[in-house]
């Protein structure tokens, strides 16, 4: 050992040393730490809820409010999985002053949050929400609304795709059908009894399951009654090839009942959609459709469809609290979504995909849209670039593909569009007349919309909406992290992104104390 010639003096480090009155947790916690506020929110939450969940009985439970208070911090910290969490409980001296010293396993807190939370996180979310307008950090007056794509707990290369199950359906249903032509043929050589044997063809139609069952039970008749080998043989080798046909078509058929109205699905989570995520990337996943003011999360909902404007209509069901203004991006400004908030009375500022483009030169130039066709609204005519009348014809109605509803358009039709030299320019088709079909429905909503996002009160709003709700998901995924859920299935994963915007609520709640107090 080398000779120490300092002259500094050291505090003392003894770790054997026994301390007389050693120290409680509570004191090597900060007043303003995290972990104080999530304690003292969640003591002031009505946790009936889940209270009720619990049957009694057998031995003792740990208290539900310690169980929420730990899942909480847990996933304001960064931590989303119940190993980890059974660890820093054991280890981090924030939990173990949290849980008074309970160290609940990884199976227990993952029995809690998919079990108990599971049934009860729309009311711990509303409680929460509640206890936010009682101290005066939101006001329930305009919410921010945009979806957002997380990647689902499951294989991306494991995806059945709807279209591909259809068409290997059709395949094997047809490989069948040549089946039934070679049995019909075995009969016929045992000179069966069956009338006209032959099978009649069926197109594209689908194959009835009775009708596979019928050809063998033809076939275990020839294996048993024939007293020739190679007719045996050969309606065993048949039969074989049929069942094979027969079983992968009960298994397509079950893929497209778990399709449903999607395109696919997970084999790992099944209630999980492909989906394009932010970087590009086609995976599993769960688009979260998500309400904000003041940065904070009001409503959140969850769904398979990637579709925003599709959601929107469960979205508002699921708020807990309705608000005076609602300010989203255009992909939700629809006919539907315009009538809805028109029938829960809340202001719509909604902008639709045209509303930015409509408002340059070029467009506003293009004499050969419909919406820049001068209209005479007495005689119900509109007139094209040429000066040609176009005139009522009657209604047509138009169904979205996604969400069913039906629009009602009006069709306008040219009389004569011969000799127009701007026909070219104007129809998509040389040989009919111009037509045009018009959503006065649909106009009137937009001309409401562009009066309420044009106003002094919409540009402020529409600055906000992005600082607002972008704020959110960037907090959430770069900042804590979470991109993918932990848990699988459309239930669980609600739990959970419940769970993580109760967190980001206590953490920004947290943030402005701290500024007040500064």
């Amino acid at each position: 050992m080398g000779k120490v010639t300092s002259k500094a003096v050291f505090k003392l480090y003894n770790q054997q040393q026994v301390l007389l009155l050693p120290p409680q947790l509570d004191e090597l916690i900060s007043d303003n730490h995290l972990v104080r506020v999530i304690s003292t929110v969640v003591d002031r939450l009505d946790l009936s809820a889940i209270i009720n969940g619990y049957e009694g009985g057998g031995t003792s439970s740990y208290d539900p409010r310690m169980m929420t208070k730990v899942m909480l911090y847990g996933y304001a910290m960064k931590i989303y999985t119940g190993r980890k969490i059974s660890k820093a409980l054991s280890q981090d001296v924030t939990f173990m002053w949290l849980a008074a010293y309970n160290r609940p396993d990884f199976r227990t807190i993952n029995l809690f949050r998919s079990g108990l939370l599971k049934d009860t996180i729309e009311e711990l979310f509303k409680q929460l929400l509640l206890f936010l307008v009682e101290q005066g950090y939101i006001k329930v007056e305009n919410y921010f609304t945009d979806g957002t794509t997380f990647s689902a707990d499951a294989n991306q290369h494991k995806v059945v795709w709807k279209k591909n199950s259809e068409r290997y359906k059709q395949k094997a249903e047809e490989k069948c059908k040549q089946l039934f032509k070679e049995i019909d043929a075995l009969n016929k050589a045992e000179d069966k009894a069956y009338g006209n044997s032959d099978l009649e063809e069926k197109g594209s139609q689908s194959l009835d399951t009775k009708e596979i069952d019928k050809q063998v039970e033809r076939l275990n008749q020839v294996i048993e009654n024939s007293k020739e080998k190679r007719f045996v043989r050969k309606a065993t080798s048949l039969k074989k090839k049929v069942e094979e046909q027969q079983g992968k078509i009960k298994g397509y058929e079950e893929q497209l009942v778990i399709s449903e109205g999607r395109s696919g699905y997970s084999k790992t989570d099944t209630e999980a959609t492909a989906m394009y995520l932010k970087n590009g990337e086609l995976a599993p996943a769960y688009n979260v459709l998500t309400s904000c003011e003041d940065q904070f999360i009001t409503g959140f909902s969850v769904h398979q469809n990637s579709n925003d404007a599709t959601c929107f209509k469960d979205h508002l069901q699921q708020l807990h609290f309705k608000p005076q203004t609602i300010t989203a991006d255009s992909i939700f400004g629809t006919e539907q979504n315009y009538q809805l908030l028109e029938g829960e009375n809340i202001e719509s500022y909604l902008k639709f995909p045209l509303f930015h483009k409509e408002q340059t030169k070029e467009y506003k130039d293009n004499k050969f849209l419909r919406e820049n066709f001068p209209y005479n609204k007495s005689k119900d005519i509109y007139t094209c670039p040429d000066g040609r009348s176009l005139q009522y014809t009657g209604t047509d109605s138009a169904a979205h593909k996604k969400s069913g509803y039906k629009s009602t358009l009006k069709v306008y039709k040219s009389e004569n569009c011969s000799g127009c030299s701007l026909a070219s320019q104007c129809k998509k088709s040389e040989e009919n007349n111009k037509t045009v079909s018009v959503n006065e429905q649909l106009d009137f909503y937009r001309q409401q919309a562009r009066q309420n996002l044009n106003s002094e009160k919409g540009w402020n709003l529409r600055k906000r909406r992005g600082m607002e709700i972008e704020s959110c998901f960037g907090d959430i995924k770069h900042n804590v992290g979470f991109r993918r859920f932990h848990l699988r299935g459309k239930k669980k994963v609600k739990t959970e992104i419940g769970l993580v915007y109760m967190a980001h609520n206590l953490r920004k709640m947290q943030i402005k104390r701290l500024k007040q107090a500064a």
